[in-house]
């Protein structure tokens, strides 16, 4: 009987056993699931991944090594004309580091850039009471044009089809 007893015992020790395997591997299971699907949607945002991954911008034609370079990058025509809310502003204090900017984080196809040196430490671009620049200032793919009358068409340039934009600044 005591025998008997002993191995009812062990057969429920182990079915709770199994049991708790069955459990385990449900749980893994799930969770592999879970891996794999987050996996797949990765997998499409990387196919598409940014325009921009390629691109580099060479600012120069700056007037002296102590005064910070600016460049403001901007998606929109009506942003750039209102001249607000850039899609990003990129600081360098260091000019003899600012030859060279990546912009592999941008994923916009059209962008217009426009880079000012702040010489006067404001962390503004400053203009005179007339609206003429203080300030060196330059425009991506560089128009030959005056700062009032440039337009976003005049700088805007599709980010596939450049390696290396050039501002040279005014």
């Amino acid at each position: 009987m005591l025998e008997n007893l002993y191995k009812l015992k062990l057969s429920v020790h182990i079915e709770e056993k199994n049991n708790n395997l069955v459990q385990v591997m449900h749980s893994f299971a799930a969770f592999s699931l879970k891996v794999f699907i987050f996996i797949i949607f990765q997998y499409f945002f990387v196919i598409k991944t940014s325009y921009s991954s390629h691109l580099e911008v060479k600012v120069t034609g700056f007037d002296n090594a102590t005064s910070p370079i600016y460049v403001w990058g901007y998606d929109r025509k009506f942003y750039f004309d209102e001249k607000s809310a850039p899609l990003f502003m990129v600081q360098e204090s260091d000019v003899n580091r600012f030859l060279n900017i990546s912009l592999k984080a941008f994923p916009h196809i059209v962008i217009g850039l426009f880079a000012f040196q702040d010489t006067d430490g404001n962390g503004e671009f400053t203009l005179n009471f007339k609206g003429e620049p203080q300030e060196p200032y330059g425009f991506s793919l560089n128009p030959e044009k005056n700062y009032q009358d440039t337009i976003f068409e005049d700088i805007a340039f599709d980010m596939q089809k450049f390696e290396l934009v050039e501002i040279e600044l005014k």
